[in-house]
């Protein structure tokens, strides 16, 4: 195994395994405030269809308390995580 395969495995392997920490958070934060907010329908809804609940509270929280706030920050990281396993499986299969 090369260098360059042994960087960008340990990239993925790193942003991966923050990526799964941190979507269970998000997912578990998205419902208590689908709770918080549309009761125990939204929060069932919500628990139901992840990518779709989150994509709506990350509009609906941004939109009403700006896009600045912690959940819409950590949904931002989140993505941009997914973007980093992207670099780091290019780094290990370039050639």
């Amino acid at each position: 195994m090369s260098i360059r395969e042994t960087v960008g495995g340990g990239i993925m392997w790193l942003a991966g395994t923050a990526a799964s920490v941190l979507g269970l958070v998000i997912h578990v934060w998205t419902i208590v405030i689908a709770f918080v907010v549309s009761g125990l329908v939204g929060a069932v809804t919500t628990l139901m269809f992840p990518v779709l609940g989150e994509v709506y509270w990350f509009f609906k929280v941004g939109g009403n308390a700006g896009f600045s706030t912690i959940y819409c920050i950590s949904l931002m990281a989140y993505v941009g995580l997914f973007g980093i396993v992207f670099l780091g499986a290019r780094i290990a299969n370039k050639g």
